[in-house]
């Protein structure tokens, strides 16, 4: 057996591996079912998605029932591509893509971001070996998640830094806001905290101004069959579902690493 060879056995192995170990670390709607997804990224989908409604989320999914109303001067949905959705990190000329998708209410992802997140960035991203995009959607178990997604993209208009520190506080604070009859109010209360333009973000929240995004990032997910989070789609190569220790994960984005050096996509 070759070199390349031996790497495309063992990225096999790692996924099967990871993919049954995500099943039992991931948050789901109803079941631990692994994520049915494409490996290859399209852009444009979400406008067709964004098209359809969102008849199609599954039953029980009561934060699922906060997305129906109408988002306001939202863009058309054939001028929507994935490039508008998420939060992108790192350099798109990387060698490596992956996509996130996470809830604000899921206690895995709480713990993915507090632990590994950090380390995978700086050692990655942060050295132009990895592009990441954070996709938050509401994956309808906490109905808390569709005010705090709102509030999380109309923090964002004021600069990604602003949307990191929130983030971060949306999960250090994750039992509050899922357990108060108002997480809208704790949510202005961390946006305050962060030290955002108070006015011009009250009239964001107020106004659903990007409602439309929250809508679209959760149509493309559940497009895409993610049915658990943190799902992690790594593109060229397929889908992991829950969180992985930090040592795995890192192991992962070597071998994949050594592929692309080999020139083997």
């Amino acid at each position: 057996m070759n070199r390349i060879e031996g790497t495309h056995c063992v990225w096999r192995l790692l996924l099967v591996g990871v993919t049954t170990l995500g099943a039992a670390t991931a948050c789901t709607p109803g079941d631990s079912g692994d994520a049915a997804i494409g490996t290859r990224l399209t852009t444009g989908a979400a406008a067709e998605l964004l098209s359809r409604g969102f008849n199609r989320f599954e039953p029980g999914g009561r934060g699922l029932e906060m997305l129906s109303r109408a988002a306001p001067n939202g863009p058309d949905p054939d001028e929507i591509t994935i490039d508008a959705l998420g939060v992108d990190f790192g350099t798109s000329e990387a060698p490596l893509r992956i996509i996130e998708f996470f809830d604000y209410g899921c206690g895995y992802c709480r713990r993915f971001h507090q632990e590994t997140r950090g380390p995978i960035h700086e050692q990655y991203v942060d050295r132009g070996q990895l592009f990441w995009k954070s996709l938050p959607f509401v994956i309808g178990r906490w109905p808390a998640s569709v005010p705090v997604s709102l509030a999380a993209e109309c923090v964002r208009d004021q600069g990604r830094s602003y949307f990191e520190a929130f983030s971060s506080l949306l999960f250090q604070r994750q039992s509050e806001w899922k357990s108060t009859s108002a997480p809208e109010e704790v949510a202005a209360d961390l946006a305050e905290e962060v030290g955002l333009d108070m006015e011009r973000y009250g009239t964001c929240f107020e106004n659903d101004e990007f409602l439309w995004r929250v809508q679209a990032q959760t149509a493309f997910a559940q497009e895409l069959g993610v049915r658990g989070t943190p799902t992690f789609l790594l593109i060229g190569w397929g889908p992991i579902m829950g969180t992985l220790p930090l040592e795995m994960f890192q192991m992962i984005i070597d071998t994949m690493l050594v592929e692309v050096a080999s020139g083997q996509p």
